[in-house]
C-alpha cells in the first residue's frame, strides 16, 4: 500500500507539472473533455435504454409433440403467409395461427430438369412469413415425408427461425416421420429473417430446399410508402443426374460450392421469362434474403438505385444511395428504389458467375402504365 501512495504522489506531480507547462487555456480544455466524456459515461445508461426492446417477450411455453394427423390437406395455412414473390399484408391481429408442414415433392427447376426436394409447405423456398413487431406466432409442423416414399425415403426434420428468441434445443427439435410440433415465439425484432431444416446434416437438408423467409414489419411500419413490394429468396441449387433421368441433390459438390443453379426464388432466370411488374414512377420495395447456403449476393438493379437500404430489414440499420448490397449466407435486406421511366429494370446477384447460373430476373415498366403521382 506504501508503494502504491508513492507512485500516486509522484504521478498527481507529473501531472501538476504538465498543466504548469501547458498552460492555463490547455487545463481548461482538458477540464471541459474530461467533463464531456464523464457525461457521455453516464448517459450510456440512457442511450441503451433507448436502444432497449421495453415491449420484447423473452420465454414461452414448452413445445409439444404429438402424432395429431392434419385436419386437411394443406400443406400451409395461415392468412400471414404467402408464395413469394407474394407479400402479403400484415393480418390485424396480435397472434398469428401458423402451420407449415414438409413434405418430399417434385419441383419443376426449369423445363427439362425435375427436382425431387424436400419442402416446408410444398414451395421452394417455403411460403413468406409476414407478421408485425411484437405480434405471438403460434407455429404447428407436421412431417409428412411418410406420405411420399416413392420419391425420397422418410426422415426427420425441424425448423430454425432466425426471427425467433427461444430455446433451441426445445422449438427447433426434431420432429419425426408423421410426428407434430407445436409451439410460440414472439417476434421482438423488426427485420428480414431466414428459416430453414436445422435436422444434421444441414448442409444437406437446405440443399434439398428447406428454406424460407420471414418478415417482421416494425410497429409504426417503414417511415416510406411503396406502391408494390415483392419477395426474393436467393439460394443455390447442387443436383446430380441420376441413371433414371431424375435429379438429386448433390452433397459433394455442395461441399465443394459448385452450384448447379443460383436461383431467385427456386428457379433460375424465371423472372426474366415472367418479369415483376411495376410502373414508371412508381416506388418498389424488395425483400431480399440470401438463404445460400453457401455463397454471398451482391444484389443489384440495373438502370437506378436503392434510395433507402435497411440491412437485415430493420429501420436502424439505414443506409441511403446504395448501388449494391452485400449480403452473407443468411442475411437479409429491405431496398427501395423509384421507376425512373418505362423500361425493363434488371435485377442480379452482381457476382456475375452467378448470373450464367440464374441469378437474374426482370422487373418491366410499360409506358402505357405510367404511375399518377
Amino acid at each position: 500500500m506504501k508503494k502504491t501512495s508513492k507512485q500516486g504522489v509522484a504521478v498527481s506531480n507529473k501531472f501538476e507539472s504538465l498543466l504548469k507547462l501547458l498552460g492555463l487555456p490547455v487545463c481548461i480544455l482538458f477540464l471541459l473533455l474530461s467533463a464531456g466524456l464523464f457525461i457521455n459515461d453516464c448517459g450510456g445508461e440512457s442511450k441503451s435504454e433507448s436502444l432497449s426492446l421495453k415491449d420484447a417477450v423473452y420465454g414461452s411455453p414448452k413445445a409439444e409433440l404429438s402424432m395429431e394427423k392434419p385436419a386437411s390437406d394443406e400443406l400451409f395455412s395461415g392468412p400471414a403467409l404467402s408464395v413469394a414473390p407474394e407479400v402479403n399484408p400484415v393480418p390485424n391481429t396480435k397472434v398469428h395461427e401458423v402451420r407449415i408442414d414438409v413434405t418430399h415433392s417434385e419441383v419443376q427447376v426449369d423445363s427439362i430438369v425435375k427436382f425431387t426436394a424436400w419442402a416446408f409447405g410444398g414451395t421452394l423456398p417455403g411460403p413468406v412469413l409476414h407478421v408485425r413487431q411484437g405480434d405471438k406466432v403460434i407455429f404447428t409442423m407436421t412431417n409428412r415425408s411418410d406420405q411420399t416414399i416413392k420419391l425420397s425415403p422418410p426422415m426427420p426434420h425441424s425448423i430454425d427461425f432466425h426471427a425467433a428468441m427461444v430455446n433451441p434445443a426445445d422449438k427447433y427439435q426434431q420432429v419425426i416421420p408423421g410426428g407434430t410440433i407445436k409451439f410460440e415465439w414472439n417476434a421482438n425484432y423488426p427485420g428480414v429473417f431466414m428459416y430453414h431444416c436445422g435436422t444434421p446434416a444441414i448442409l444437406q437438408h437446405m440443399i434439398y430446399g428447406m428454406v424460407g423467409m420471414t418478415i417482421v414489419e416494425p410497429k409504426e411500419g417503414y417511415p416510406t410508402k411503396v406502391d408494390r413490394e415483392y419477395a426474393l429468396v436467393q439460394s443455390e441449387l447442387y443436383l446430380t443426374k441420376m441413371k433414371d433421368g431424375t435429379y438429386l441433390a448433390d452433397m459433394e459438390a455442395a461441399r465443394q460450392k459448385r452450384a448447379t443453379y443460383v436461383t431467385f426464388n427456386g428457379k433460375p432466370a424465371q423472372y426474366v421469362k415472367n418479369p415483376l411488374k411495376a410502373k414508371p414512377g412508381e416506388r418498389v420495395r424488395l425483400y431480399v434474403l440470401n438463404a445460400g447456403p453457401n455463397g454471398t449476393s451482391s444484389f443489384h438493379v440495373v438502370g437506378t438505385l436503392f434510395d433507402r437500404v435497411w440491412m437485415d430489414g430493420s429501420p436502424q440499420n439505414e443506409m441511403r444511395g446504395m448501388q449494391t448490397v452485400l449480403l452473407g449466407s443468411s442475411n437479409g435486406a429491405i431496398v427501395e428504389f423509384v421507376v425512373p421511366e418505362a423500361g425493363t429494370y434488371t435485377f442480379v446477384d452482381h457476382e456475375f458467375a452467378d448470373v450464367e447460373l440464374g441469378a437474374v430476373g426482370q422487373i418491366v415498366a410499360k409506358p402505357d402504365e405510367i404511375a399518377s403521382k
